[in-house]
């Protein structure tokens, strides 16, 4: 098992988000989380990298817990646990003063994961991979959206990690660009990558999860495969919001 999450909750002043969420992904399964504005979706996927701290509950990666009935292990251990998880984030994050070659090869060199040799001939294998290698000098600002966030995946692949996690990766752009980053995602899962999406791209969680989880007032409402959730949903308020999602598609 690569995550096992039970019971985790969480609350922002008198305001409840996370409500007892209890789920497990096994190796190589690709997950998408769905579900309206403010159910937890990000919130849930953030607490599985320590972005965000939850109040009760356990979460383990690759069986190793870094959170246990609310209670945290020393930074770290923590860090060592969360060295198997990358993640990608709506809005790039990328270093608007740094190269894409730099944005890339900054963090594992410093933290002394690779060697800057190893770490640029890393980068270049995998701009490569994501279709950006002559762009590796480059500055974010002279990138369309969609190429910056094949960098932010590049770069989350740099140290190798275990599990990728998705926050909405493509809501922040043109539809045309949108296609680039899915298909780099659709790559990504031929290879059994295990992945954690939130998206509101109904149709690519349609086709490329193993499972779909649809989240509602800070719960997980459904969970199952994507035919069953997407394709035939049995509960109402999934079908509601399924069918205002699908009509924006």
């Amino acid at each position: 098992m690569m995550i096992e999450v039970n019971n985790i909750k969480k609350s922002f002043g008198d305001n409840d988000v996370l409500c007892g969420v209890t789920f497990n992904v096994d190796k190589g399964e690709i997950i998408s989380v769905i579900g309206p504005s403010g159910s937890g979706k990000s919130t849930m996927l953030r607490s599985l990298i320590g972005l965000e701290r939850v109040s009760d509950g356990t979460i383990s990666i690759a069986g190793e817990s870094f959170v246990s009935d609310g209670k945290y292990v020393r930074e770290r251990e923590m860090r060592h646990i969360l060295s198997h998880t990358g993640m990608v984030f709506q809005h790039f994050n990328l270093f608007p003063h740094m190269s894409v070659r730099n944005n890339m090869t900054c963090a594992p060199v410093t933290n002394r994961l690779l060697t800057k040799a190893e770490a640029t001939e890393k980068c270049e294998i995998l701009l490569d991979k994501v279709g950006l290698l002559d762009k590796i000098d480059a500055m974010p600002s002279s990138l369309s959206g969609g190429q910056k966030q094949r960098v932010a995946i590049a770069r989350a692949l740099m140290t190798g990690p275990d599990i990728l996690l998705f926050d909405e990766p493509t809501s922040a752009l043109d539809p045309e660009l949108t296609g680039e980053v899915l298909g780099v995602m659709k790559q990504l899962a031929s290879e059994h990558m295990t992945m954690i999406v939130v998206t509101h791209e109904m149709g690519f969680a349609r086709y490329i999860s193993d499972r779909v989880i649809f989240m509602e007032n800070g719960v997980i409402a459904v969970d199952g495969n994507p035919e069953e959730v997407i394709g035939n949903p049995s509960n109402k308020r999934l079908a509601e919001f399924l069918g205002a999602a699908l009509n924006k598609e």
